[in-house]
């Protein structure tokens, strides 16, 4: 009796300390918790699954998503630098580095990775055309991380306004406002980069329509340029 005693319990531990979850269990986990918002809660599961698999590229994507929205931006750059390890040229990660380093602050830092996913080919243009051949249930594929290039170029044009390189972010921004979603703000940026550049023309043209969007730095820029008549 003692003796099955003894072989129930060892048998009970070692069921218990056995991980039956597998890395895809522990990923769905971490996503039911991040649509509701429960971003910091999640990031236990994504340990998890990316522990199994240290390469499972959307539990890195998505962890590094999390710490960002927490504001650890440090620690978003490093699980996106993870998959640059072993997919150095994946766009949409490339640039994710470039937007974590642009919330640091540290413009140069994210102009630079800006630029390496647009030099990528996963950097696509808005009227791009891919034929893919998908097999059943298949995921996690390539074309996932392809991002439209004025997306990029929008995000490396507020860039280089904030480091007063006005003629670079002209030549970005224009690009990018006649297609991102977020064109107000687009419109705001690039009338501000021209005030700067003393072009009072298009500054007032694009200032006006970011203001009837109710863009307040666009409508405080164009009061300064209309007291300036």
């Amino acid at each position: 009796m003692l003796k099955n005693l003894i072989y129930i319990t060892i048998i009970s531990i070692y069921i218990s300390s056995c991980d039956l979850k597998s890395a895809d269990d522990y990923y769905n986990i971490a996503f039911d918790l991040e649509e509701n918002g429960d971003y910091e809660k999640a990031i236990p599961f994504l340990d998890k699954a990316i522990e199994k698999r240290p390469e499972f590229r959307p539990a890195l994507i998505n962890r590094g998503a999390d710490k960002s929205i927490i504001g650890d931006y440090n620690g978003a750059i490093e699980d996106y630098q993870k998959i640059i390890e072993f997919d150095p040229k994946n766009t949409m990660v490339l640039m994710n580095i470039g937007n974590n380093y642009k919330k640091l602050k540290q413009y140069e830092k994210s102009i630079e990775f800006y630029t390496k996913a647009l030099n990528t080919k996963g950097a696509i243009k808005s009227d791009s055309t891919y034929l893919m051949i998908n097999l059943p249930n298949e995921w996690d594929k390539d074309s996932d991380y392809y991002v439209r290039k004025y997306d990029i170029k929008y995000e490396r044009g507020i860039s280089y306004v904030y480091l007063k390189k006005y003629n670079l972010a002209v030549k970005d921004l224009e690009e990018a406002v006649k297609y991102v979603e977020d064109f107000p703000n687009a419109m705001s940026w690039l009338g501000e980069a021209y005030y700067h550049l003393n072009d009072t023309v298009n500054a007032r043209k694009y200032l006006t329509q970011a203001s009837k969007y109710g863009m307040l730095d666009a409508k405080d820029l164009l009061e300064k340029l209309e007291s300036i008549k």
